[in-house]
């Protein structure tokens, strides 16, 4: 998800593309070691041992990934404070709560998340009630959609980007970012290009100083996504979970497991009389630009031509009806019966449970069998804690 860089939030300074295994090392010694010879295939021998794993397995994981996460958080705190009194010690007293604000500490058992590709699809009581909630987004069904209550802590940050650091001049507030930021970081925030973004200067200012002197020296890490290239110094030992690893990959290899179920569950549909429908390469049937397009559209669009989806897309989902738009009612009642399908096949021919057990026992076996090298990655974080708390006392 493209975030400002500006106005978001900082990034958190230990992990390095994923927070979910902060810590899981507890839970790692379930591995155990069975003295049986090692299969040809790598990844069922992770399916298997996640397989192994039972609730007093997950119990233990959940364990210590609140602990972990309680390391985490602390050094996200003390390295709040570090920044702000090193600012303070270059004479700004009035300071961007935004770039300060420290985000909660998540609940270990939302850092376990076994959501899988397959909970796309609704179930049987969902779909029911509510679809696929394409309905929501329409310009008709916004209304009826039920608010989002935003939680305490989004709206304390929302309350971080007003106040005394915005009543400064535009000179005063840059002086603070060279000062926070480093100069060359500050004038290299308005490149554009590709090459122009991988010239990303190393952290300077108090950013640098403060994180240099916790966890030593940054690493240049380039995005892989050649589409979307961009550079990010990161901090702190890699977690070794997820060394030259990237979500795409668990995509990739839970298909490959749910193959059969995957193709039982669009032959369902075929035969059920929605054909058409094939998986994106996220893993999932995207039915949302389909059902958009069933509904009435906003009359401040009229008259404008937006541009045609990707021949790509177009061809992952059935050709939208000649007399679509509907009116709301019909579009909803459609959305519906789509969804009760979707449903009734993910449930019929095994694909719900089948994706769900193998995006699960992937997840906890390739946790376990990083072991050894967690433990030792556990104590370099411990140090780094230990580091920040000095620095603080100093």
């Amino acid at each position: 998800m493209w975030r400002n860089p500006r106005r978001g939030p900082r990034r958190p300074v230990v992990m390095r593309r994923d927070l979910l295994p902060l810590v899981c090392a507890a839970a790692l010694a379930l591995a155990g070691c069975s003295g049986e010879a090692a299969s040809s295939d790598p990844i069922q021998d992770q399916v298997d041992l996640g397989m192994e794993a039972d609730g007093t397995d997950e119990e233990r994981l959940l364990a210590a990934l609140a602990e972990a996460g309680e390391v985490g958080h602390e050094l996200e705190e003390i390295t709040s404070r570090l920044l702000r009194r090193c600012m303070e010690d270059k004479g700004f007293t009035v300071h961007d709560e935004a770039e300060l604000f420290v985000w909660p500490q998540a609940e270990a058992d939302q850092a376990l998340d076994f959501a899988a590709p397959v909970d796309h699809v609704p179930t049987a009581e969902e779909a029911a009630e509510n679809g696929f909630m394409v309905w929501a987004q329409t310009y008709d069904g916004s209304d009826l959609a039920p608010e989002e209550e935003t939680p305490e802590y989004m709206e304390e940050y929302y309350e971080t980007m007003e106040g005394a650091f915005y009543d400064l001049s535009a000179e005063e507030r840059k002086a603070w970012e060279r000062a926070y930021y480093g100069v060359e970081v500050v004038e290299w925030r308005g490149a554009d290009t590709d090459a122009e973004q991988l010239q990303r200067p190393e952290p300077g200012g108090c950013d640098g100083e403060v994180h240099r002197a916790v966890y030593g020296e940054p690493e240049r890490w380039v995005s892989p996504d050649e589409g979307d290239h961009y550079v990010v110094w990161e901090w702190g030992t890699a977690n070794p979970l997820y060394e030259g690893w990237a979500p795409e990959d668990d995509v990739r290899t839970w298909r490959d497991l749910v193959r059969a179920e995957e193709t039982a569950f669009l032959t369902c549909l075929d035969e059920g009389g929605n054909p058409g429908w094939d998986f994106n390469d996220e893993g999932y049937v995207d039915t949302s630009f389909y059902l958009h397009a069933l509904y009435p559209q906003d009359p401040a669009n009229a008259g404008i031509e937006f541009d045609p989806l990707p021949d790509w897309q177009l061809a992952l989902m059935p050709e939208v009806p000649g007399d679509a738009p509907y009116d709301y009612d019909t579009a909803f009642a459609t959305e519906v019966a789509l969804a009760e399908d979707f449903a009734a096949c993910a449930d019929e021919t095994g694909y719900r449970e089948a994706g769900q057990e193998q995006w699960r026992a992937m997840r906890i076996g390739r946790m376990l069998e990083n072991e050894p090298e967690v433990f030792a990655w556990q104590e370099e974080m411990n140090g780094y804690l230990a580091t920040a708390q000095d620095l603080l006392q100093a």
